[in-house]
């Protein structure tokens, strides 16, 4: 079963700079993954700093 069927995931979309874009598509380029793969480590990483510095209520962020 893929990540598409798999109920434990959901598809995000959003716009962003095409500068940072670039960086993203070579970030997983040299990485060797696909682009699913490059937004879960990103993020995972950006909420492991996030909740280091003390932040972890998510309810103030809608």
């Amino acid at each position: 079963m893929g990540k598409k069927d798999d109920q434990n995931y959901v598809q995000l979309r959003g716009h962003v700079p095409k500068q940072l874009a670039r960086q993203f598509k070579e970030f997983c380029l040299k990485e060797e993954i696909n682009y699913s793969e490059g937004i879960e480590m990103i993020l995972t990483a950006f909420f492991s700093i996030y909740n280091l510095k003390g932040n972890n209520n998510y309810s103030n962020h809608k």
